[in-house]
Formats: C-alpha cells, sequence, structure tokens
C-alpha cells in the first residue's frame, strides 16, 4: 500500500506533470507503434478496490488512418508506461490486453477520425480461460497464493515480470472447498469471504489489483496498519472559497502557495453517499440474521448478529475510544434512536459436516463468525463516501488512507483569511477505494473515492 513520496520543485513545473515514456501499441503480429507522436487525446485508466483487475481507455485521435495501416480489431496490446517527474522509483509500467475499438467517428473536412481503444489487465482475460475443477485445503491465504501463482498470473510482454501478490493479514481458519468450474478470480472472492484474520475481529478480506500489485488483504488489518504507521498517502484540503490561500503563520503550511501544496488541494469535491438509517436497517448493516442448514442432519441453527453492540470491537479510521453507534431498539419510533431487527435482513448457509471428514475447523462449520460481521463491516465501508479531484501521481494505490480537510463553513467576512477548522462530519481519514487517473497530454488528473467508517470526535478547540 502506498504512501505519500515528497513532491519537490525540481523536474515539477506544476502539480500534476506526468511523464508519458511510452504509450505503445502491439499488434498480434508484433508491430509495436508508438501513440506518442499526437495521436492521444485522453487516457483513463481505473483501479478499484471490488475490481480483480485495472481497466482503462484510450481516445485516439488518427490523421493517418492507423486503424487501416495497423489493422486495428481490438485485439492487440496496449504498453503504458508513465511516472510523476521526481518519483522513478513509482513507475505506472504495465501492458494491458484490448477487447474492443468503439465510438469511432471521422472528420473529413479535417482528415481525421478519433475512436476509443478499450483495455484491461491481462489476467482478466486468462482468468476467463482457465475454469478450475479441484479441490483446495489448507489455510486460505496459502490457497489464494497457489491459485493467483499457477492459474492467474500471467508475464507482461517486454521484462517478463509478473504483477506480485501482496497478501495483508494472516489467516486464522482453514477452508477445504471443491471448485465447480469456477474462474480463478471467483475462487479467490470466494476464498475472501469465508477468511478469518489472526488479531483482527472484522472478516473483510478483499481481491483487487492496484497500478503496482494484486492485493488480498484484510481491510480493517489495512487500516490498523497505516494509522499505527502514520502511513497517510496524503493529507487534502477543500480550501473554502472566503479563504484566500494566504499561510496564518510561518507554521501553518495548510494554505501556503507552492507545488507541493498545490498536490495537496482538492479542485472538486463530490459528496456520493452519507448514512441512510433506512438502508443500513434493511442491507443488514446495524443486524442481520444468519440460518444455517445442516443437510445431513435435517437440523438447522438461527444466528443473531447485533452490529451496535459490537462496533467498538474493530478498529476504524477514527480514534473511537469510548465512541459507539448511537442506541438503537426494535420497537419505538420515540425513542430518540433507530430501529433495528436481525430479522430485517436474513441470509442462509448450507452445511455438509460430513462432507469432508478428514477436515477439521472448515470455514464452513464456523461460518455464524464469518458471515454475519463480514456482511456488517463490509456494508459499513459504503455508508459515508465522497469523490474529490486532485493532481495525479504515480505513487498512488487504491487501499491507502487519506486525511481530508473539509472547511468548518461559519458565518465570516471577506478579511478573514485565519485558517478555517475542519468540520467534524467531513474531515477524517478516509479509504481510497477507487482511482480514475486522467490524462490530457501532459496533465495527471486523479478522481478518487473516498470511504470512511466512522467520524471524528468532536471537540471545543
Amino acid at each position: 500500500m502506498a504512501s505519500s513520496s515528497n513532491v519537490t520543485r525540481t523536474g515539477v513545473e506544476s502539480a500534476g506533470d506526468i511523464d508519458l515514456q511510452a504509450i505503445d501499441i502491439i499488434t498480434p503480429s508484433g508491430q509495436s507503434f508508438s501513440l506518442l507522436g499526437g495521436y492521444i487525446g485522453e487516457l483513463n485508466l481505473f483501479e478499484d478496490m471490488y475490481r480483480s483487475g485495472l481497466y482503462g481507455n484510450l481516445l485516439i485521435i488518427d490523421a493517418n488512418n492507423l486503424s487501416q495501416n495497423l489493422n486495428l480489431t481490438g485485439d492487440e496490446l496496449i504498453s503504458i508506461k508513465m511516472v510523476t517527474p521526481t518519483m522513478d522509483d513509482t513507475l505506472i509500467y504495465k501492458v494491458f490486453k484490448c477487447y474492443a475499438i468503439t465510438h469511432r467517428q471521422a472528420f473529413t473536412d479535417t482528415g481525421k477520425q478519433s475512436y476509443i481503444i478499450h483495455f484491461a489487465s491481462p489476467e482478466i482475460f486468462l482468468d476467463s480461460l482457465v475454469p478450475l475443477y479441484k479441490t483446495f485445503s489448507g489455510k486460505p491465504d496459502d490457497i489464494v497464493k497457489d491459485i493467483f501463482e499457477n492459474h492467474l498470473a500471467t508475464s507482461r510482454v517486454g521484462d517478463n515480470n509478473f504483477t506480485p501478490l501482496v497478501i495483508v493479514g494472516d489467516a486464522s481458519n482453514q477452508i477445504k472447498f471443491t471448485s465447480p468450474g469456477w474462474r480463478p478470480s471467483k475462487c479467490i472472492n470466494w476464498i475472501a469471504s469465508k477468511t478469518l484474520s489472526a488479531g483482527y475481529n472484522a472478516p473483510n478480506y478483499v481481491f483487487y489489483e492496484s497500478n503496482k500489485a494484486f492485493y488480498f488483504g484484510n481491510v480493517e488489518q489495512m487500516i490498523d496498519i497505516a494509522k499505527s504507521s502514520n502511513m497517510y498517502y496524503q493529507d487534502y484540503y477543500y480550501v473554502a472559497n472566503n479563504l484566500d490561500g494566504t499561510a496564518a503563520s510561518a507554521s501553518d503550511v495548510s494554505y501556503q502557495k507552492d507545488i507541493d501544496f498545490e498536490y495537496k488541494k482538492v479542485e472538486d469535491m463530490h459528496v456520493v453517499e452519507t448514512y441512510n438509517s433506512l438502508k443500513s436497517t434493511q442491507n443488514g448493516y446495524l443486524a442481520n440474521r444468519l440460518f444455517t442448514f445442516d443437510l445431513v442432519s435435517k437440523t438447522h441453527d438461527v444466528f443473531d448478529y447485533d452490529h451496535v453492540e459490537n462496533y467498538s470491537a474493530y478498529h476504524h479510521m477514527e480514534d473511537i475510544q469510548g465512541q459507539s453507534l448511537p442506541p438503537f431498539n426494535t420497537n419505538a419510533l420515540d425513542s430518540g434512536g433507530a430501529l433495528r431487527a436481525p430479522g430485517q435482513f436474513n441470509q442462509v448457509y448450507l452445511k455438509h459436516k460430513t462432507l469432508y471428514t478428514d477436515f477439521t475447523n472448515n470455514a464452513s462449520d464456523i461460518i455464524e463468525k464469518i458471515l454475519p460481521p463480514r456482511t456488517a463491516t463490509m456494508a459499513e465501508l459504503t455508508n459515508f463516501k465522497i469523490e474529490i479531484t486532485v493532481p495525479g501521481r504515480t505513487d498512488i494505490e487504491v487501499g491507502a488512507l487519506v486525511n481530508f480537510h473539509y472547511p468548518d463553513i461559519s458565518p465570516r467576512d471577506t478579511t478573514d483569511t485565519s485558517k478555517a477548522k475542519d468540520d467534524q462530519l467531513y474531515s477524517g481519514i478516509y479509504l481510497i477505494t477507487a482511482v480514475r487517473h486522467k490524462i490530457v497530454l501532459t496533465k495527471h488528473m486523479m478522481i478518487l473515492e473516498l470511504v470512511k467508517d466512522s467520524y471524528r470526535i468532536p471537540t471545543n478547540e
């Protein structure tokens, strides 16, 4: 997971500068052609914490009829190599597989045409070609490593290196299952939903690819590692219109006008989602119920999970020691809290205890410790979501934490240039769950999807 690197003025004229070292199209016959000579209108690269690969698209402005000369059909490779100046160790370099060419448009008055080439990580294509009919057993992280290395990893054209797999979190349980022809990524994501972490209570494992590596990790542990090591990718500031950007004192670096701070400024902000109490009662966040059925003994069990009671048992992004969810009850609307009932959200899991007689401590035998809290903690990561637009850098990765400062909008006059206090609801630590890299000419912008699972504790300062 990325942590911020210092960006200096040397080699950077303005925040968002990008060094496009190579963007080549490689035909099935092996012919390579550079697109840096004025062919690129816009490049977009998407990474998402809930997707098992990278996707992107490339707007081509074609004045030389490349599509015909290179016989472009959408089955080519795209090699991308780019880096933020002064940050050579954060190079984004990967070869992608094209899968479609769309939005073709001819401009007969200028002799040009435009079209969009869509591409994705080569592992996504390999994934669709290798269904697994195999029994796996052992610790979840060991199984994931086995599946990834033997059935999913593929070399990148040009340097024969594999995108590495990074595992965050030591699993504490065991799994034995037989894949009925599932794709490798589906097997890994299924395993993620059945994994407990040693030392952490939230069973919220995810599998995804960033621009640097694949990750199989426990989100709670990722958050805790970053917080305990003070590894925040960046401080971002959404500057209010009534602040002139001048530092209030020599020690106040928040609003100094320099390139380093230009990287910290939020150019645009959009609130995607805020806490929705109705949704939270319906998606199993506040409480949920699990029914397990044993097909052999023809018995069933019922497990009720209450996230309100268990909220403080998990590591959160903010220091919420002594803080908990507001009081809830099941039978009154005038009690000062919202309603919750486990039976509002039901799940069913079929057990078969004699399926693997040679294997104990299987995830299915302790599913009540996994599925109910996973439902709640994964839903918690969707409760509060914003998008911000910031200058781009190649050292970023999804899964990192940022510290977002949103000003406390209090009445003031236009002459007040003092540093604004942070709004206690919107400011604080956020998890980066998605990144859109948008590159036009030599300018790199990022649209970051940020989520938070807790509010800052209000202070009287």
